[in-house]
């Protein structure tokens, strides 16, 4: 976004602590910036340049960041699952180019003359004024905004050339469909396995209003007791069921695509036809009811409520998106809520939903493709789906399992608020305490929301990559047995989560909702704690399948496998995701999980309660839930400590380690720097500095063409460090050389800070500033996830981001350089470096995967 007559806006905007970015979807580009309020007149200033006269577009810059981009197209081909199908669809695709296509388009079919030219022509014809939306936020009067976009932004000129329409073609038909009833078995990147039950349907934006695509896919994708997922759960057939194509290759102005995905167990995968025959089952059911005006209306309630309540309606990137497609009265309502009831959009859309027009897509990591299409490069195979299933599915009924009964118990319609009190302490006090646990409480007046977050210490030491298994698993079978009951809840806009907690010394469990259910909610996670012990053998294989899947996506990932590798040298107890496939693998079985379920014991409990709730009504909660899950014989908790290691100065610390993805041929290297136990002004130091050098470094490795480089700060129980990361494409450095940019640049960057930040200092400080106090403060949930961190890491500095304000404030240039000095000086520093050595693209596409590794 640089200009010629401001080429540094990258460098103006992070001196200020702000960012910049952009992001292309099927019909539009979307550019953006965030900055100090106090800079933002000159910000936009040199934005708006980019637009009449952008630097970026002379040969020698088109020519280097080819090569970036086409790495970042092979890599998003070979890494996404979406892009995979994308692909697949848009060879299906009448117009040309058709959607997403030209991101597979090889770029060496244009030389670098011809791009040139290419390139300012579709500039030229886009990028015109009457072809553009904008938005800004600021805590800025209205007429100060107004002036600095009338003021600014004039100098875009508009050339009035026609939007790109396809009215050749009749009736929308953008894809052939005729040639897209089709089988496709594709496969997939991760180890999944997904059925995407597609149809290809015109745009419908224009009944937005009525929303009936949303209407169909809410009642398809119901979790509910007779629901379609319900019945595929309870036969052991998927994991769940999702309808949303929010994104702009399945939703734009020239289509729809309606998307039944299915998460398929391996059970599921081997009863494919099954799971087939019963999606239009289901959807017969569907068509024989009908539009129904009371489902309609629990859906507008339940869209009003969560519009109101849980949405955040200031999101710029959705607003600037949604004047696009709607009149300007529905900017920001558009998109979410329901209108009218119209049941001849409904019916019309149903009418869509026939076995003739079906696109069927199967996708795995282990599936026989019969016959490769040359097209997808031996990633797909593609065979026609017999007629005499069509003609089967044509006719089918319903089956008996199947009700839309949809009511909702927890659709609320009369909220009521706690009463205010005058005597509310700004951060959360500890109203109960005894040998059963603690709970803090903090209320929140005239806002009808409570968020509840638990912590639930067990018996269990984790010692051995099995007992870190067996409590990952005890969460996710917890999760699966709650989904039917509790999604009435969900889908109205509560929200719940369980998982092991950050020290692994037992689970915790997040929600928030309207407070006078929540505690509904909570005994309903009660009971199946309770039950939990009686749990089928073939639920238990289920959950280990999946358990086992998610296991090796993580570690196929190869920045968490970086940050895993790190935290397994650093941390002790840890145990990587290698260690836990292995041991899930190898060694657990359903008897071995009864056994740690029968003798798991919740030891205390320490809970954060915030929101509309009175303080009498939160004690009554949660000693109900003790009471619920048995937890009256507590013991003394002998407490597990997680260590951390200590790098020694003056050695050469560094591992070096195949990466565990044979089909990825980049390489990664990263430097972690150990400063030591956390303070305020530490953190705050490290904050600034990584604020401060971000942008320079990104720019710094962009002009080798290196692209994908990070810095980030890390606290692994109290002990601060911060890593820089750089990604090499296709080992096109050695990791010596690497090394060499990584040091060069910190020790040549201390010694420009100075002149660098000459006059500067005290802008960043400030972005710095409020970027602590964070400018969604009156958001209660970012207020519980600050106040829950300083219990779960039991430090309980509530006050901590007013703390940090005044350790920046106190930050001076002779701080900066001292920090420098101390922990990056090459005599004084603690280094880690790890190495991810990525596989020659010759032998990149055989797919090896082993589990051991030697460091």
């Amino acid at each position: 976004m640089e200009s010629n007559k401001y080429p540094n806006f990258y460098e103006f905007v992070n001196l200020y602590g702000g960012t910049t970015g952009s992001g292309t979807e099927c019909e539009y580009t979307r550019f953006y910036f965030d900055i100090s309020v106090k800079q933002l007149e000159p910000a936009i200033k040199h934005f708006v340049q980019f637009f009449i006269d952008p630097s970026l577009m002379k040969k020698d810059v088109i020519t280097r960041e080819r090569e970036v981009m086409g790495h970042e197209f092979q890599s998003s081909y070979l890494f996404c699952n979406n892009n995979r199908k994308e692909r697949v669809l848009s060879h299906i695709a009448r117009i040309q180019p058709p959607p997403i296509r030209i991101q597979w388009k090889e770029l060496t079919s244009y030389s670098n003359d011809e791009l040139y030219e290419q390139l300012h022509k579709f500039r030229e014809n886009q990028y015109s004024a009457h072809k553009m939306m904008l938005t800004i936020k600021a805590r800025l009067p209205l007429d100060t905004l107004e002036k600095y976009v009338t003021d600014s932004f004039a100098g875009i000129v508009s050339n009035w050339l026609s939007f790109d329409t396809f009215t050749e073609l009749e009736k929308n038909q953008f894809f052939d469909t005729v040639v897209s009833k089709n089988m496709y078995k594709i496969r997939s990147i991760k180890d999944i396995s997904q059925l995407h039950v597609i149809w290809i349907l015109p745009s419908k934006f224009n009944q937005y209003r009525s929303k009936p695509f949303k209407y169909i896919s809410t009642i398809i994708e119901n979790k509910e007791s007779r629901s379609l997922n319900s019945y595929l759960r309870r036969k052991m057939w998927a994991l769940d069921i999702c309808c949303d194509n929010d994104n702009g290759f399945g939703h734009n102005s020239m289509y729809i695509l309606f998307e039944i995905i299915i998460e398929l167990s391996r059970e599921g995968q081997q009863h494919l036809s099954d799971v087939l025959d019963a999606i239009f089952s289901f959807i017969k059911l569907v068509k024989q009811v009908g539009p129904q005006e009371w489902i309609y209306n629990e859906f507008y309630k339940i869209g009003k409520n969560n519009f109101r309540f849980f949405h955040k309606h200031d999101d710029v990137f959705d607003l600037c998106k949604s004047m696009h497609f709607y009149p300007s009265r529905d900017y920001l309502t558009g998109k979410h809520n329901y209108f009218e009831y119209n049941p001849e959009a409904i019916q019309e859309c149903l009418n869509f939903l026939t076995p003739e027009t079906v696109n069927i897509m199967n996708f795995g990591d282990d599936l026989d493709l019969d016959t490769d299409a040359p097209c997808f490069e031996a990633s797909c195979s593609i065979t026609a789906l017999p007629k005499e299933r069509i003609e089967y599915w044509k006719s089918i009924e319903p089956l008996p399992d199947f009700n839309l009964t949809l009511f909702n118990a927890f659709l609320i319609d009369n909220i009521s608020l706690i009463p205010v009190s005058a005597e509310t302490s700004k951060y959360p006090i500890k109203v109960y305490h005894d040998q059963f646990g603690k709970i803090w409480y903090r209320p929140k007046f005239y806002w009808p929301m409570c968020l509840i977050n638990l912590h639930i210490a067990c018996s269990l030491k984790i010692e051995t990559p099995k007992d870190a298994v067996l409590l990952d698993m005890y969460c996710n079978v917890l999760k699966y047995l709650l989904i039917e009951e509790l999604h009435p809840a969900v889908t109205v806009g509560f929200d719940y989560d369980i998982d092991v907690s950050e020290i692994a010394t037992g689970i915790t469990i997040q929600m928030s909702g309207f407070g006078g259910k929540l505690s509904t909610l909570l005994m309903v996670i009660g009971k199946y704690i309770v039950h939990l012990p009686s749990i089928s053998k073939d639920l238990f294989e289920v959950i280990k399948t999946q358990q086992l899947r998610t296991y090796y996506n993580k570690f196929m990932e190869t920045e968490e496998f970086i940050k895993n590798v790190k935290l397994w040298i650093l941390k002790r107890p840890y145990y990587t995701y290698i260690h836990k496939y292995e041991s899930l693998y190898k060694y657990i079985n359903f008897e071995d999980f009864q056994s740690f379920v029968k003798f798991f014991y919740f030891l205390s409990i320490e809970c954060l309660v915030q929101g509309n709730i009175t303080k009498d009504c939160t004690i009554d909660i949660i000693i109900s839930f003790i009471k619920q899950i048995n937890c009256l014989n507590f013991r003394n908790i002998t407490q597990q400590f997680t260590r951390v290691a200590i790098i020694p100065r003056h050695k050469s610390n560094y591992y070096k380690l195949k990466n565990i993805n044979r089909t990825c041929v980049d390489s990664v290297v990263t430097h972690y720097y150990q400063i030591g136990v956390a303070t305020i002004e530490s953190s705050a130091l490290i904050d600034l500095i990584l604020m401060i050098i971000k942008e320079p470094l990104i720019n710094e490795f962009r002009t080798i063409g290196i692209s994908n480089v990070s810095c980030d700060r890390t606290d692994i129980n109290n002990i601060l460090g911060f890593s820089i990361t750089v990604y090499i494409q296709e080992n096109k450095y050695t990791f010596k050389y690497v090394d060499c940019l990584i040091q060069d640049f910190l020790r040549s960057f201390r010694l420009k800070l100075p002149q660098f930040l000459e006059g500067k200092l005290d802008n960043v400080k400030e972005r710095l500033r409020i970027l602590k106090q964070s400018d969604d403060a009156k958001i209660l949930k970012n207020e519980v996830n600050r106040n829950w961190s300083e219990i779960t890491k039991q430090q309980y500095i509530f006050h901590r981001y007013e703390s940090e304000a005044l350790a920046i404030e106190n930050i001076n240039m002779d701080k900066l350089m001292t920090f420098f000095e101390k922990y990056i000086d090459h005599r004084q520093l603690k280094k880690l470096r790890i190495y991810v050595e990525g596989t020659p693209k010759e032998i990149a596409l055989s797919k090896q995967i082993t589990f051991l590794f030697e460091l």
